[in-house]
């Protein structure tokens, strides 16, 4: 069994490779998953889908819904320390569109013991990002989609609008460098 951090290496070599094309054929958990990937306006989701999915590639027999040793089940593990062990340093080392901190630090699933499952009622916003990732964990454990299939899918969604985001800054910045070189050129006319 590969260690967490040649998982995730491997992921990343995979995702890198086939940038452009799905690794989920299901259409509504693909749709979901870039709906998660996506949301600009709340990263942790993602996080916790990647931990989580971590630690269902590390260890088979964990339920992938309970990130929570106070859970108490055999199947539950702590989320918390595969997202700061692992997924911080690829977020960190990679510079994917994430939070630079811990996904269990944030309101909806901070201090939880009991499984993530689709009766839970998270609050936050927009609260649509809870439920499809409620749906996901839920997706991984009815064996719809694999954990590594899961996780390749949105690290490679992350390297997609990476790249769509450098590409957009790099246009800017040139475009920038034109204006400033016109007017300096304007400037050394008058």
């Amino acid at each position: 069994m590969d260690k967490p951090d040649d998982i995730l290496s491997n992921v990343l070599k995979r995702a890198s490779e086939n940038i452009t094309q799905s690794f989920i054929g299901n259409t509504d958990i693909r749709e979901r998953v870039e709906y998660v990937c996506r949301q600009m306006s709340n990263r942790a989701c993602a996080r916790l889908l990647m931990a989580c999915m971590v630690a269902t590639i590390d260890r088979p027999d964990v339920d992938p819904r309970k990130p929570y040793t106070e859970i108490g089940d055999n199947d539950a593990f702590s989320g918390r320390s595969y997202d700061e062990k692992y997924i911080t340093r690829f977020v960190h080392d990679h510079r994917l569109p994430l939070n630079p901190t811990t996904a269990f630090l944030t309101p909806a699933f901070r201090n939880l013991n009991r499984p993530l499952t689709l009766d839970l009622e998270l609050i936050g916003r927009p609260r649509q990002i809870y439920k499809a990732t409620l749906q996901l964990l839920d997706d991984v454990y009815q064996k719809r989609v694999s954990a590594e299939d899961l996780l390749t899918e949105i690290v490679r969604i992350l390297l997609f609008v990476k790249r769509k985001r450098e590409e957009s800054e790099s246009y800017l910045l040139g475009f920038q460098q034109k204006k400033h070189c016109h007017y300096r050129q304007k400037r050394l006319l008058t």
